[in-house]
């Protein structure tokens, strides 16, 4: 089942409200679950994108207009939650190669404003046939704290396929993180070979 939801996010920073929400659907979540569900891995090719990737439970997706850099841009979301973390791909085309340096630049950015956190390990993506030379394409490590103030725990890849960028999160509470987990989602992605 895919939902879709379209707004208009005048002055917002882009993923920051995307995120927001995520991060507060997963805090709702994680409360009301009581217990979460175990890992049950499965393929996905999330709705209206050219990429292939291993969700631990079964994936939503929502989209919603966002200012990303200078443009007003779709960004869509396709996520789910297991284990009391949350999986998610964001997903938007920026539409110009001049764009996408600033786009991902942002999305790190937001990605720490977010979660009220700190980098705590950063390195170069490595998602096949994604671009890892574009400033901003980075797989990193947060540490940080919910709205409640709990500790968090993040992993996050930003990186790029033409005017294409993405984002693959993993959202958990420092109790319930999972680092393999977060690893087998982020190294799943398959990206097309670029034409």
């Amino acid at each position: 089942m895919h939902a879709t939801l379209s707004t208009s996010v005048p002055d917002t920073s882009g993923l920051r409200a995307v995120f927001t929400c995520l991060v507060t659907v997963f805090l709702v979540t994680v409360f009301l679950a009581g217990c979460s569900p175990s890992l049950n891995w499965r393929e996905s090719h999330p709705k209206g994108l050219d990429v292939l990737v291993t969700f631990p439970c079964k994936p939503q997706q929502v989209s919603q207009s966002v200012k990303l850099g200078s443009a007003s841009v779709s960004m869509s979301m396709t996520g789910c939650e297991a284990a009391g973390m949350t999986f998610a791909l964001a997903h938007a085309n920026v539409g110009s190669a001049e764009r996408v340096a600033p786009a991902l630049s942002q999305m790190h950015r937001d990605a720490l404003a977010n979660v009220a956190g700190r980098t705590t390990a950063s390195r170069l993506p490595a998602v096949a046939h994604g671009r890892s030379d574009v400033v901003g394409a980075r797989d990193i490590d947060i540490a940080g704290r919910g709205p409640d103030g709990k500790p968090l725990k993040e992993h996050v890849v930003m990186f790029a396929q033409g005017t294409q960028v993405y984002q693959a999160t993993v959202l958990g509470t420092d109790r319930e993180f999972n680092n393999d987990a977060a690893r087998t989602f982020t190294a799943s992605i398959r990206l097309p070979v670029p034409r």
